[in-house]
């Protein structure tokens, strides 16, 4: 069978068999690169990465027999590009293997690095782990990097260049920018809400901001278990704040998402996932005018831009500070302003889109 001059194979958790509070940012995104794909017109073979979703013996099964799958298709579809989405730590082994395969059945690969922490992993790595994770970013055609830091790396170690391929924003979610905001000031926060994105501190860091006389309220929105919403409800007492400045909305549509960011404030975000990469969440709020204040966590230091929004270390009080300055110098209209343009010209699905097909046809 010849290859259709559109046609792409795509490996990629994309949510299957998931609960929807399990759905991350890592699903959010490649769902989006298959957007692209078929807006696009490519013809896209979905391959849909193994999770234990189903159990382990499940994940397994399917992880063992995927690349006899693989090979497979790969000599019925001739020469057709494969896109790998890797995760690159525990599985860089398998996903070097895919990519080995596909080479040696003179197949065309595009290796996507998602989350935060190559560079720390191939740092940290002993000198098997260093080989592997070098043959799949040197040996793979195209290698599409989540963040500016993983393309600089890589130019610095072994002078390769390497393409950029951030998250965006749908263009359909640009509006024009708007300084009006409600009041009482309301901090929002939006994803998982589990003990790696710290969502306690910035319970602790509405605390503060309230004790410096801002009045001020904060929406918790995504899916949560039982238990860590119970050990919320407890900080929430602990600080001393009440029900009526807290909110807790569950995991919420997107449409409902959009409206709590007008007049919004501040997106607060102190993650320290590990697994933290180009937080879909941020560059939306920051596509609204909301003004982020981060943590060091995965590449939001460079999405933002500003390092008046980055807090280095993991510290409510730190965090309420920056929000504290920002009021009382009268600069959250400027910030607003700043984030916006830098969506615009940085983030957006048209522009995003544009890089990804261009590096596709260069093929």
């Amino acid at each position: 069978m010849n290859k259709k001059s559109n046609e792409i194979f795509f490996y990629a958790p994309l949510g299957q068999n998931l609960l929807p509070e399990k759905i991350g940012g890592a699903e959010v995104g490649c769902l989006k690169t298959l957007e692209i794909y078929k807006s696009a017109g490519y013809d896209i073979t979905v391959l849909h990465k193994p999770s234990m979703a189903q159990g382990q013996f499940i994940y397994l099964l399917k992880t063992f027999f995927f690349p006899l799958r693989l090979i497979q298709l790969l000599l019925l579809h001739k020469s057709v590009p494969i896109h790998i989405v890797g995760f690159y730590r525990k599985i860089v082994y398998y996903e070097w293997l895919l990519m080995k395969i596909s080479k040696c059945l003179k197949h065309k690969v595009i290796y996507e690095l998602r989350n935060g922490s190559m560079i720390s992993s191939y740092n940290e790595g002993g000198i098997v782990y260093r080989t592997f994770l070098k043959s799949l970013l040197l040996e793979s055609d195209i290698v599409l990097c989540q963040g500016l830091d993983y393309v600089k790396f890589i130019q610095s170690k072994w002078g390769i260049e390497r393409s950029y391929y951030p998250n965006y924003i749908m263009d359909e979610f640009i509006k024009p920018h708007s300084l009006s905001r409600s009041y009482p000031i309301r901090l929002i926060y939006f994803g998982r809400i589990t003990k790696s994105k710290n969502i306690d501190v910035i319970i602790e860091i509405l605390s503060y901001i309230r004790s410096a006389g801002i009045d001020a309220v904060l929406d918790l929105i995504g899916g949560y278990d039982k238990a860590y919403y119970e050990l919320l409800q407890l900080k929430i007492k602990e600080v001393g704040l009440d029900q009526f400045c807290v909110y807790f909305y569950g995991r919420k549509s997107f449409s409902f998402i959009s409206e709590k960011l007008q007049g919004a404030s501040y997106f607060v975000f102190p993650s320290q996932e590990s697994q933290e990469g180009h937080s879909n969440s941020l560059t939306e709020a920051m596509g609204r005018g909301v003004v982020p204040i981060v943590s060091t966590a995965g590449f939001n230091r460079s999405i933002c831009g500003c390092q008046d929004l980055v807090v280095n270390s993991v510290n409510g009080k730190e965090f309420a500070n920056k929000i504290i300055e920002i009021e009382d110098a009268q600069k959250w209209g400027e910030y607003s302003a700043f984030v916006y343009k830098r969506v615009l010209n940085n983030y957006t699905q048209s522009i995003v889109s544009k890089k990804l097909i261009s590096y596709v046809t260069s093929l």
